[in-house]
């Protein structure tokens, strides 16, 4: 029978609210035997039934779960966060085949090979999995069958021109939750990793509460992809009570990373104005401003680990809030050395100016 299965019309309506549109968690499909259709049988769109503040309420993981009969087959194509998982999204459309060992040997055999139908018609699907109880349906268990026998993780950088700058709805929501907290002094996350995903938007790859050991942060550093990375280290040892905490922003990319996944990292800037503006328009530029509110120290471009291990912060905020004598008298100098060349610039500026003015020609 499988091969006799078409689509409902409907079946593609609710994929693309699934994958295209975020506007529904999930979708469960059954197949329709009257009428040898595959149809939409419940999706997760927002409920507004049960609502006491007439704003919907989402559906979740866990209503995904109950919709699941337990002696009944079915497919579910659900959103989940892979973000930490190669190039896939925090919002990864995953499509299961769901077979319960309590259905009919029947149904699971024509459920297992009708598969196939809705994997060509859901082209922007890339995870796939099979369970046959709720526990091989979490989050942990498709990252681990990812882990073992997942798409490849690297970035696929098209040989065409990409237009990347848009943020995934998580990396604006933990933005926004960051900004805001780091106004009010309080901190839910100490880490934040960013990436492109495969769909080229600017997605969260992992984040950590302020008690995380520091090893987390470093293992969501991958050696041969690029990464951005937010991290706030708590220096109140510094005796600095004003200023308890130093929040770190950078860019991570490894000299083992993809060159195509480093130039769309990497920040463009050549140190001239004209860069700088350049690479305002770059991923990394628009990272940096968009972490604007809670970076306080840019670390630019790191391809190793040892410039970002914990003690390497510490050095630098120590250098930024209790610098020594010889360091003092250095930045003094290092002050009295940039304000003089920005006089001669201004000199050479009003110098070029003039000769213009007089018609000659400035060498």
């Amino acid at each position: 029978m499988s091969g006799n299965l078409d689509l409902n019309s409907d079946v593609m309506t609710a994929y693309s609210n699934v994958v295209e549109y975020l506007e529904s968690s999930y979708v469960i499909y059954r197949i329709d035997e009257a009428e040898s259709v595959i149809i939409p049988e419940i999706d997760g769109l927002a409920d507004d039934e049960d609502s006491e503040d007439d704003e919907p309420d989402p559906r979740t993981f866990d209503d995904f779960l109950a919709a699941l009969p337990a002696d009944e087959c079915r497919w579910g194509l659900c959103a989940m966060d892979l973000g930490s998982y190669g190039s896939l999204c925090s919002f990864e459309p995953v499509l299961f085949t769901w077979l319960p060992e309590a259905a009919p040997a029947a149904q699971r055999r024509l459920y297992e090979e009708s598969t196939a139908i809705l994997t060509r018609a859901f082209d922007r699907v890339l995870v796939l999995h099979t369970a046959t109880d709720h526990t091989a349906l979490s989050n942990g268990a498709v990252l681990d069958r990812l882990v073992a026998a997942g798409p490849p993780r690297e970035l696929p950088v098209p040989d065409r021109e990409v237009s990347v700058g848009r943020l995934a709805p998580k990396t604006e929501q933990l933005l926004m939750q960051i900004r805001d907290e780091a106004e009010s002094e309080t901190a839910t996350y100490g880490h934040a990793i960013f990436k492109i995903n495969r769909f080229f938007l600017l997605d969260v790859a992992q984040t950590g509460d302020p008690a995380a050991p520091y090893d987390e942060f470093l293992a969501g550093l991958p050696a041969d992809d690029c990464r951005w990375g937010l991290y706030t280290l708590d220096i109140r040892d510094l005796g600095s009570d004003s200023h308890p905490t130093l929040t770190f922003f950078f860019t991570w990319i490894p000299g083992a990373a993809p060159e195509k996944t480093r130039g769309l990292y990497y920040s463009g800037s050549d140190g001239t104005a004209m860069g700088a503006y350049e690479a305002g328009f770059t991923p990394t530029g628009i990272m940096s401003e968009k972490v604007g509110g809670a970076a306080e120290y840019y670390l630019g471009d790191v391809s190793d680990h040892s410039a970002v291990t914990r003690d390497a912060l510490w050095e630098k905020a120590r250098r930024m809030f209790r610098p020594t004598e010889s360091e003092q008298e250095w930045d003094k100098w290092e002050e009295k050395k940039l304000t003089q060349e920005e006089r001669d610039a201004e000199q050479d500026d009003r110098i070029r100016q003039g000769e213009v003015q007089d018609g000659g020609i400035y060498n």
